[in-house]
This record gives structure tokens, sequence and C-alpha cells, in this order.
């Protein structure tokens, strides 16, 4: 079956990419799509949708504010990464982060009724779901961790060490956001960027891409 835009996205995505040809066309049939500006919002904290929000096109990042209106930036979503899928489980859930589209995008949607007729007829859609949660709960364990064990220095090497590309690092997220990440001021991790090129861990490319030469 030869796939095209939107029926790529959803393909590759982990809740789907072991459905059979004939299973998934059950799935784009069920899909509606939409353009999004920077600065649009999936959705926003206290809304009550409840839909998977599917990335075909840009980037969106998710955050939180904190009691004294400070972000907390949680992931940033690209290509085939999705998101909602708490709000999908829980109908008086709330969203209580935003989703706010970075770039321009397009963006599959499929609402809960027909992801919930898809995973009574296929069980391990329900399968993929809880290894997903199971991921992300586990990142966000060791980042909280992170946070309240080591140094700034140690958080952002440890990101280094996470995120790389073989030798090289390249940024998802500006240089914001990746403090906000990490909890840490935007001037706090410029210095700690600066602290490993002169010590020789890095090397630096271009603002958002990095040799690692020593970590």
């Amino acid at each position: 079956m030869e796939l095209k835009g939107h029926e790529l996205c959803v393909s590759r995505v982990p809740i789907f990419n072991h459905l059979a040809d004939e299973e998934l066309l059950e799935v784009f049939d069920k899909i509606n799509t939409r353009q999004l500006n920077k600065g649009d919002y999936l959705y926003m904290a206290g809304d009550n949708n409840h839909s998977l929000y599917v990335l075909h096109a840009g980037k969106a990042r998710i955050y939180r504010l904190n009691d004294q209106g400070k972000e907390q930036l949680v992931r940033v979503l690209g290509h085939a990464d999705f998101t909602g899928e708490l709000a999908l489980f829980n109908q008086a859930h709330q969203h209580e982060s935003y989703a706010e589209i970075m770039e321009d995008a397009q963006v599959c949607v499929i609402d809960r009724e027909d992801i919930y007729e898809l995973m009574q007829k296929y069980p391990n859609i329900s399968i993929k779901f809880m290894e997903s949660f199971a991921k992300r709960l586990n990142e966000s364990e060791s980042l909280t961790s992170n946070i309240s064990l080591l140094s700034t220095s140690e958080r952002l090497k440890e990101y280094i060490r996470t995120h790389r590309k073989e030798d090289k690092i390249e940024l998802e997220m500006t240089k914001k956001d990746l403090a906000s990440y990490l909890s840490m001021q935007p001037e706090t991790l410029t210095r700690n960027f600066k602290k490993l090129e002169e010590q020789g861990v890095i090397k630096k490319i271009d603002n958002k891409s990095y040799d690692i030469i020593d970590i």
C-alpha cells in the first residue's frame, strides 16, 4: 500500500505502526486534518476536548504554568509525535498543559469515540498506549530526579548524553525552551554551554548544533 501525506505520518506513530495495511485504512478514515499557524494552540489548560493529536508537519511544545505563572516545558513534538492521550481515557479530565504550535503545522486529529472503537477492534493499540504512558512516565521521573539531584551543569551534560546522535547534538528546541525544560534560567544555560566548550567537552557548530568531544 502506497501511503501519502497524513497517512504516512500516522502509520509511523508507535500506537498504530504495528497494524496491517487494511487495518491502517480504518484509522485513516477516522482522521481529520487541521492546518495551524505558529502561536496557535491545540489545547490549553482547562480545555475539555478529548482527541488525539498527531503532528504531520511542524512542531509544537507542551508546557505547564506554575502558581507564579512561570513556564515549565514538558516536551517538544515533531513529525509523527502525538499528544492529548491523557484526556482520551478520563471523560472528566481537563487539560493541565498547553500545546502551542512552534511553527506552521499540519495536525491529524482522531476523536476519542473513534479511538475507543479502534481499541476494541484491535486490542494491541491499548498495549501500545500503555507502553507510551510507561515511557513518558519514566522520562518524567528521570527529569524530576535530575532536577533534584544534579547541578545545572550536570543536568545539561545528562541532556546531551541522552539526546546525542553519535558524536553530535542537535537541539530540537530553542535555548529558552531548553532552559525551561531543564529548570534553569536562560543565562545559566548559556554559561553552562560556554563552560562545556571551554572544558573541551563540546564544540559549537552553530546556535543549535554541537560536536561532542568528550562527555
